[in-house]
């Protein structure tokens, strides 16, 4: 059993800014090349994409983890910019989303092809079941702010969804983002 002692962190709840800054990974375009339909143009490669800032803490299944996500506004091609998205490495592991700014989606899928889609807006508690894949999709015209909450060591699959991508992808459309299909999906 790992022990910790209890503590406190400030986090801006208009920018999404935790201090005191303790582990941030900053995410651009080029690092998402792949999993957008359309290639990143070599030009907008450098462009930030979002910045995770974590809350760390010993990873065990009784330690809790939390971080900001500020996923930057615009879209490659028609669609949205997303974070990576990931299944949890140990696949039971649920985890919450508390929006604090902006407005997307939360895209999840299961390994066997299910899906559901839920908005993300200021207020929004969005609870993410173990055993859903999840990414994060700004719709909106400004940052997309939101707070995570789960088990230390619940861990990150990135590959599977690299390899398989997510049933549907979420474009802007005539009248608003519209949720269709994925053409790459391969359950």
């Amino acid at each position: 059993m790992t022990s910790l002692e209890p503590f406190t962190t400030m986090l801006d709840l208009e920018a999404g800014a935790i201090e005191p800054e303790r582990k941030l990974t900053e995410r651009r375009l080029g690092d998402l090349d792949g999993l957008f339909l359309e290639p990143v143009p070599a030009e907008r490669a450098g462009e930030p994409a979002y910045t995770v800032s974590e809350i760390p803490a010993p990873v065990s299944g009784s330690n809790l983890l939390s971080s900001t996500t500020v996923l930057q506004p615009g879209r490659v091609g028609r669609e949205f910019h997303m974070t990576k998205g990931h299944y949890h490495e140990v696949r039971d592991r649920a985890e919450i989303y508390v929006t604090l700014a902006g407005e997307g989606r939360l895209v999840m899928g299961t390994e066997d092809g299910r899906h559901q889609v839920e908005p993300m807006r200021r207020g929004t508690v969005n609870y993410v079941a173990g055993r859903w894949a999840h990414r994060s999709v700004n719709v909106g015209g400004e940052p997309l702010i939101f707070y995570a909450v789960y088990v230390a060591d619940a861990g990150y699959d990135y590959g599977t969804i690299e390899e398989e991508g997510f049933p549907v992808v979420v474009l802007a459309g005539d009248s608003g983002p519209e949720v269709v299909p994925n053409p790459r999906y391969r359950k």
